[in-house]
């Protein structure tokens, strides 16, 4: 089951640097270019990397389907300066993102 856009969007609304963009039926989460996640079935889920491990010390550790890399789920989605904070201290752990030829 796809993720609404809708309900996309409204899960990282006001949120400054992010963006989301469709991918089949489901959406990337990007903040200042660089991929930090994923929303899969009304969820949030980001990358594992120290910083999000430390703040999300708690998070479930899962697969948002069949077959992808675990990430952890993100279940304090309506508190925007935390996610920001997340975010920020990801982003220096992530690879540059890769530019689209679209």
């Amino acid at each position: 089951m796809g993720t609404p856009k809708n309900v996309a969007e409204d899960l990282v609304a006001g949120v400054a640097d992010v963006r989301i963009r469709s991918m089949m039926g489901e959406w990337l989460v990007y903040f200042r270019e660089k991929m930090v996640g994923t929303i899969e079935d009304g969820h949030l889920y980001v990358t594992i990397v120290p910083a999000a491990q430390s703040l999300l010390p708690d998070a479930v550790r899962e697969s948002p389907h069949a077959g992808a890399k675990p990430r952890l789920r993100v279940e304090n989605v309506s508190d925007k300066a935390f996610l920001h904070a997340l975010f920020a201290a990801m982003w220096e752990e992530l690879p540059a993102g890769k530019r689209s030829s679209r």
